[in-house]
C-alpha cells in the first residue's frame, strides 16, 4: 500500500534512514524474526523510518532498555505508531503515564496474579486437552485456527466472565494490531468498542466480581472513572488477550517443527517447560508498543529529540548478539532470567499479563507435547505471518502421524 512518507527532520543522521515498514517486515524476510535480526544485523543503534508519521526503531538491546524503563524520558501518553486518529478512543491503561496509569493498572493486577491466573490457566488447560483431542486423530491440523488462538481468548473470558460462545467473534477482530490502513484500523475498534461498551453498562448497573464490573465502577485519582476511560480499559484488556499470546504460540510451534532435538528433549523432560520457558519466550517478541521522548537523550552518537516518536520491536532485544550468543537458538542450558529479557518490557509499564502469558505458553507446551510430541510442518501450506504492532501468525497448517 502506498503511504505518504514523512520529511525526515534535520537531526536525523542520513545513514540512520531506513524506508522501513513495520507492517511489511516480511518483505525483508517471509520469517519476520529474521526479517527484523537481518535489519539488526545491518543498522546502527537507531534508524529513523519515514512510513507511518515518521518514527525511530531502536535496533540494540541497550537502547530498548533505556526506551522501555525511563518512563519520565519515554512517555507511553505521547504520539503512537502508527499515528492516533483524531478523536480516537485511548487505550487504557497503555498511553497513559504516573499516577493515573498506576491507578488504571491497579483495576487489572488483581485479577492477573493468583487465584484469579490460576482459575483462569485451569479452564484454558481443558480447553487445550478438548482442542487437542478433537483435532489429534486427523493427523493434520491448522494451529493458529484450530488451536492457538483459542487460548488466550478463553483466558479473557475468563476474566471478565463472559461467554465462550463469544470466542469465534472475538478471534475475528484480532488483526487490528496489524492493519496499516487507518480506516479499516477504526472501523476494528469500533466493533471492539461496541462489544466491550454493552458489557460496561451492563455491569455498571449490575456489578458482579469479574474485571469488566471492577473497572465500570472504579474510581482514579478520586474521582470515578468516566465511560470512555471504562470503555478503553476494557477494550485493552481485551486486545491483550486476543492475539500477542497467541501468536508468539504459533512461532514456537513452528520452531519446534523444524528443531527435533529441542523439541524431543522438551517432551523427554517436561519439567524443562515450566523452568526453561523465559528461553523461549525471549526468542519470540511480539509485541511493538511505541513511546514519545519528551527530552532530548543520545544513543550512540545518534540524537533523539524531545517530540520524536520511537516503535519498539521488542523481538529485537532478543535477537541482539550482545545480549545473547547464537541469540536464534533456543538453548535451554543458557544461564537467564525473567529479568533479562524484554519480551514484556520493563519498568513501571511493563505488561500487566505477562505472569499470565508465562502461563499460558506452559500449559500450550505441556499439554500440546504430552498429546503430540513429534509433528512437522506442511511442506506445500507454509506458515503465513505478519507484521505490525503485534507481530503474528496468521495460519500454521500442522501434520503428524495419527
Amino acid at each position: 500500500m502506498a503511504t505518504r512518507l514523512a520529511e525526515v527532520p534535520a537531526h536525523v543522521p542520513a545513514e540512520a534512514v531506513r524506508d522501513i515498514d513495520i507492517f511489511d517486515i516480511g518483505a525483508i524476510d517471509p520469517d519476520i524474526h529474521i526479517g527484523w535480526k537481518k535489519l539488526q544485523n545491518e543498522s546502527p543503534a537507531l534508524i529513523w523510518s519515514p512510513r507511518n508519521g515518521g518514527h525511530w526503531i531502536p535496533m540494540r538491546a541497550h537502547v530498548i532498555e533505556r526506551v522501555l524503563s525511563d518512563a519520565e524520558v519515554f512517555i507511553n501518553g505521547g504520539q503512537w505508531v502508527p499515528p492516533n486518529p483524531e478523536g480516537a478512543l485511548p487505550l487504557i491503561p497503555i498511553m497513559s503515564d504516573g499516577a493515573l496509569h498506576r491507578a488504571y493498572r491497579s483495576f487489572i493486577m488483581p485479577y492477573v496474579i493468583g487465584k484469579p491466573l490460576l482459575a483462569a490457566i485451569e479452564r484454558a488447560r481443558g480447553l487445550a486437552i478438548d482442542l487437542i483431542e478433537g483435532f489429534r486423530a486427523n493427523g493434520s491440523c491448522d494451529f493458529v485456527t484450530d488451536f492457538s488462538q483459542h487460548l488466550p481468548i478463553e483466558v479473557f473470558l475468563s476474566l471478565v466472565d463472559l461467554p465462550s460462545e463469544d470466542r469465534p467473534y472475538l478471534a475475528s477482530l484480532a488483526e487490528v494490531v496489524r492493519m496499516p490502513d487507518e480506516a479499516e484500523r477504526m472501523a476494528a475498534f469500533g466493533k471492539m468498542y461496541e462489544y466491550v461498551a454493552g458489557y460496561v453498562d451492563e455491569r455498571t448497573k449490575n456489578p458482579g466480581t469479574d474485571l469488566i464490573s471492577t473497572i465500570a465502577n472504579g474510581s482514579v485519582l478520586g474521582r470515578p472513572m468516566t465511560r470512555e476511560e471504562i470503555v478503553g480499559e476494557c477494550t485493552q484488556v481485551l486486545i491483550g488477550g486476543l492475539d500477542t499470546v497467541a501468536s508468539m504460540m504459533g512461532f514456537i510451534a513452528a520452531h519446534l517443527a523444524v528443531n527435533v532435538p529441542l523439541r524431543r528433549r522438551l517432551s523427554a523432560e517436561p519439567r524443562l517447560i515450566e523452568r526453561r520457558v523465559d528461553e523461549i519466550i525471549r526468542r519470540f517478541g511480539v509485541a511493538g508498543p511505541s513511546r514519545q521522548a519528551v527530552a532530548d537523550v543520545e544513543f550512540d552518537g545518534i540524537e533523539v529529540k524531545a517530540g520524536d516518536t520511537l516503535f519498539v520491536a521488542t523481538a529485537l532485544h532478543g535477537l541482539d548478539e550482545s545480549r545473547w550468543s547464537n541469540s536464534l537458538e533456543i538453548d535451554l542450558d543458557r544461564p537467564s532470567s525473567a529479568k533479562d529479557f524484554q519480551t514484556f518490557g520493563s519498568g513501571p509499564h511493563r505488561c500487566p499479563g505477562a505472569a499470565l502469558a508465562r502461563s499460558e505458553i506452559i500449559l500450550y507446551l505441556e499439554e500440546w507435547l504430552k498429546r503430540i510430541p513429534d509433528y512437522s510442518l506442511v511442506p506445500d501450506k507454509p506458515m503465513v505471518s505478519a507484521s505490525g504492532n503485534v507481530t503474528g501468525v496468521l495460519s500454521l497448517p500442522l501434520q503428524w502421524e495419527a
